[in-house]
């Protein structure tokens, strides 16, 4: 049994981000890059929207049997979706199109929140994506981490206990040194049953992850800005 430590703050020294959903729009970014797939004839919100809803189905069967990377989940659902849709695309068109949706465009106020408590904490992020994808997504989107740590170097998809333990253990550090910052409940969870403090940022589009009546996170904001605000 985990017996949570009083949440004080002047004791962090690591923030440890989500990034799918909580530092990059994973939703709007498929979606534009289904209408760019398929141009204005296409049926783009449909595929994206299948593709989506294919995917959490593999993650949650990932979750509960053998690993498998998140980047043969997300071409398994884009191939599911091409085919329940009808669309049209060639094996070039499908490639790329897999490829832009493991490299989500960040929301506005991602890096330069990040980058404002990259001055004051150790700020990682751990994420259910490939190394490569967060090696992209680091890259392109300008967010300043201190390191980065996929799930499929642990083997298994958050909210496995093990990945936020295998953060803890790298960071050497005890769990409430620690705050995760998330835009998943599920999530968030996951970490306060470790003793990590936690921080919830609500994200538009993810009205399905609202928060139960029944969560008690240590913080909320409104954006990783107003987050910043309150911990600089």
């Amino acid at each position: 049994m985990i017996i949570r430590v009083s949440f004080d703050v002047s004791r962090l020294s690591v923030l440890i981000f989500d990034v799918l959903g909580t530092v990059v729009d994973e939703r709007g970014s498929i979606h534009a890059a289904a209408r760019d797939a398929l141009g204005e004839d296409g049926d783009c919100e449909a595929l994206a929207t299948a593709w989506l809803d294919r995917l959490d189905e593999l993650l949650a069967k990932a979750s509960e049997g053998e690993y498998r990377p998140m980047d043969e989940l997300s071409r398994e659902a884009l191939e599911h979706a091409v085919g329940a849709t009808g669309a049209s695309l060639d094996e070039d068109a499908l490639a790329e199109l897999t490829a832009e949706g493991l490299r989500p465009k960040p929301w506005p106020d991602a890096a330069p929140g990040v980058g404002a408590l990259a001055d004051r904490f150790n700020v990682i992020a751990l994420s259910n994506t490939t190394m490569l994808a967060l090696a992209e997504i680091t890259r392109r989107g300008g967010l300043r981490w201190a390191f980065a740590l996929s799930s499929e170097l642990v083997g298994a998809y958050k909210p496995d206990p093990a990945v936020y333990q295998r953060a803890l253990e790298l960071m050497r550090v005890e769990p409430e040194q620690v705050l995760m910052v998330g835009s998943h409940p599920w999530d968030l969870r996951a970490a306060a049953q470790l003793g990590i403090g936690t921080a919830f940022v609500p994200r538009e589009g993810l009205s399905e992850d609202d928060p139960a009546d029944a969560d008690e996170f240590d913080l909320r904001a409104d954006s990783i800005a107003e987050l910043a605000a309150q911990l600089l």
